[in-house]
């Protein structure tokens, strides 16, 4: 069974019953690496968390419509970031991975907008899922004038601190923040997928570097 279709099945399944597993991340071949450019890397990391630090203090009332624009927003965010691989990289492994967060955030998505209809609310834009938005616009205008190695090495890296990012926003913003059953639950069951994602990320980043 394919990344993708296991994190729906699995998504669909511990979302209906709290007690089933996840599946695990998957291990990198290699110990951590270095970022191909450390001081943009460390930049970025800077700016990230000044960023989720703000943006938590700004959204303290935050609703569960506001939530649900925060997940829809960061979903949209890493497809959007996916479907600029195909034309630009060079590597059958960041190909690969990229279409697995094109299927897997896509279907995220589709849960999402399904329980949005099952509780009769639509999705309230607010400051965080209106930043993701003009953050993922600045990335891709980067990441559009690159290719080869220099776009994959700037990808991959970018796809470890996004993961990064989502799995803090989801523990110390929208899980803790969710009112209704249904979406607590729905975030719960999404996390250990994002934590994969995160390893793979971590995994391709090691590979691509290995291999300049």
């Amino acid at each position: 069974m394919s990344f993708s279709r296991s994190l729906l099945a699995l998504v669909v399944l511990t979302f209906a019953a709290s007690g089933c597993r996840y599946f695990r991340p998957i291990d990198p071949k290699t110990g951590s690496a270095n970022p191909t450019d450390s001081a943009l890397a460390a930049t970025q990391r800077s700016r990230t968390a000044d960023a989720s630090r703000a943006s938590m203090q700004g959204d303290a009332r935050m609703t569960d419509a506001n939530i649900a624009a925060i997940v829809l927003a960061l979903n949209n965010t890493d497809i959007s970031y996916a479907r600029l691989v195909p034309s630009r990289s060079e590597r059958d492994d960041v190909k690969q991975f990229a279409e697995r967060m094109l299927t897997d955030h896509t279907g995220v998505n589709a849960l999402v907008n399904e329980l949005l209809m099952k509780l009769d609310f639509a999705p309230e834009d607010n400051v965080t899922s209106l930043d993701l938005r003009d953050e993922s616009a600045d990335k891709r205008d980067l990441m559009r004038d690159l290719t080869g190695y220099k776009f994959d090495s700037t990808y991959v890296e970018n796809e470890v601190v996004y993961h990064q990012r989502f799995l803090e926003r989801l523990d110390l913003m929208l899980m803790p923040r969710a009112r209704s059953i249904e979406l607590k639950g729905l975030l719960n069951a999404v996390r250990p997928a994002v934590a994969a994602h995160l390893a793979h990320a971590e995994q391709v980043r090691a590979n691509v570097i290995a291999k300049r």
